[in-house]
């Protein structure tokens, strides 16, 4: 058995080194894709506690229990349920779980039920 060609030999490593540099590039993307979907599902949760909690507030119910009943597991409720105004305004803030930097994890959705 003789030995590779001088040329083959000096590249073994390179596919390894290769990866091994773009695993961390790939990792990243990945979590930030992840977050976006989570950001996403986030928000339409938020939007849902927020037409909820609008609902009852317009039938004298409580808005922050209606609101709180709607989130799903995971997402916070954060600082209450704001109620205002002769149209039943409801305003919810939740906290979307896995934050990856610089994403803000607070979102807020306002609702008006007549």
């Amino acid at each position: 058995m003789s030995a590779p060609p001088p040329e083959r030999r000096t590249q073994r490593g390179q596919a390894t080194l290769e990866m091994a540099a773009l695993a961390p590039v790939v990792l990243m993307l990945v979590l930030y894709a992840l977050q976006v979907i989570v950001l996403t599902y986030t928000s339409h949760a938020a939007s849902q506690a927020a037409r909820e909690g609008a609902r009852a507030y317009s039938l004298d119910r409580s808005a922050q229990t209606a609101a709180q009943d709607s989130l799903p597991g995971g997402i916070q409720l954060v600082g209450g349920v704001r109620e205002s105004g002769p149209d039943h305004t409801v305003s919810v803030t939740v906290r979307a779980p896995f934050a990856v930097p610089p994403f803000d994890r607070e979102i807020t959705r306002t609702v008006s039920m007549p």
